[in-house]
């Protein structure tokens, strides 16, 4: 590479060496940064330039900073912690395959300096010891996005594992598309199904041979019950679970615990009534609003400490659940 470069461009590279090599506990002299100009870019500067190039960057507002041993870029992007953290969040999402795992890791961790090393052996992923089995997932999201942003329908195969524990087509599908979701480790699309005249959540990563069709997408006010789109609730701690069923008053009766009163609040929120049981020292009476339908799963998960009241279709759902569980419990 020629040692003349633009002044503009030489500017650059001197930024590039502060980001790459300096922080408060690696401070770099001006020779430090001669020094690494010509050996990654193959320019030879003089301190002086190096040391008018430094001042036009704080002039530009960038905060570098001096001391007896050097200077050093003391503003990142990023810190070395939210870094951690973005890397935690790819390393544990059971979504994403192995492959666009390690290549997201590595991006991410190309946006700290030099000394920084995540420590990607010291994260323990619960619960997702098996990664993701669809290497298209993020052509998907990219042809999601292109959907919605050009109101579009989409067709694709939606796949269930079989017990072979491998992918297999359980349906095609032609919806029109409204928005994107993370729940609970999950990728949803909320989509409208005209096949079932309902809003459906789809997992993405079960979904294959996706494409964007030239039929418009129906509107969301077009859908009964979205007339006003969507919501501002929609997407809460109501839905613990993803069914599309509209939230209603729940009414239950709760042990007395501080575990199932932590559980209740860390599922729902904080917009829910908590109520003493007159004469009762052991019980508490818990007010929501939820979705029936995950309602129903919630309570037979936490059937040792739960009792619904209302609504009494609910009531007599969970029963059944019960009776025919102790059905084959009781064999």
């Amino acid at each position: 590479m020629s040692n003349i470069e633009p002044k503009m461009l030489s500017q650059l590279r001197v930024l590039h060496i502060l980001e790459k090599y300096s922080d408060a506990d690696h401070l770099l002299t001006q020779k430090d940064i001669a020094d690494r100009l010509e050996e990654e870019f193959g320019i030879e500067m003089e301190r002086k330039a190096i040391s008018k190039k430094i001042a036009n960057l704080k002039e530009a507002g960038y905060d570098i900073r001096s001391g007896k041993k050097g200077c050093y870029l003391n503003e990142r992007s990023f810190t070395d912690a939210e870094l951690h953290f973005l890397i935690d969040l790819v390393m544990s999402n059971k979504t994403i395959n192995k492959t666009h795992s390690e290549d997201l890791v590595k991006k991410i961790q190309s946006l700290g300096n030099a000394y920084f090393k995540p420590q990607i052996n010291k994260i323990i992923t619960v619960g997702t010891t098996d990664k993701g089995d669809n290497p298209a997932l993020f052509y998907n999201i990219e042809l999601i996005y292109e959907a919605i942003g050009n109101g579009r329908q989409i067709t694709y195969d939606y796949n269930l594992y079989g017990e072979d524990k491998k992918f297999h087509r359980s349906s095609t599908q032609t919806v029109s598309p409204y928005q994107l979701l993370f729940h609970n480790q999950d990728y949803y699309l909320m989509a409208y199904s005209s096949h079932h005249e309902t809003i459906v959540f789809h997992k993405v990563d079960h979904m294959t041979n996706m494409t964007v069709n030239k039929e418009p997408a129906i509107s969301l006010r077009n859908v009964s019950g979205y007339e006003k789109g969507l919501p501002q609730d929609y997407f809460t701690a109501a839905r613990p679970y993803m069914y599309s069923d509209a939230p209603e008053r729940i009414e239950m009766i709760v042990s007395r615990s501080p575990y199932i009163i932590n559980q209740i609040v860390e599922w729902f929120g904080k917009d829910i009534t908590i109520s003493e049981i007159k004469g009762d020292q052991n019980e508490l009476r818990v007010s929501l609003k939820a979705s029936p339908s995950a309602m129903r799963l919630w309570a037979l998960q936490y059937a040792d400490y739960v009792e619904i009241i209302e609504p009494y279709n609910l009531r007599d759902d969970i029963r059944d659940s019960l009776m025919f569980a102790l059905d084959k419990y009781g064999r």
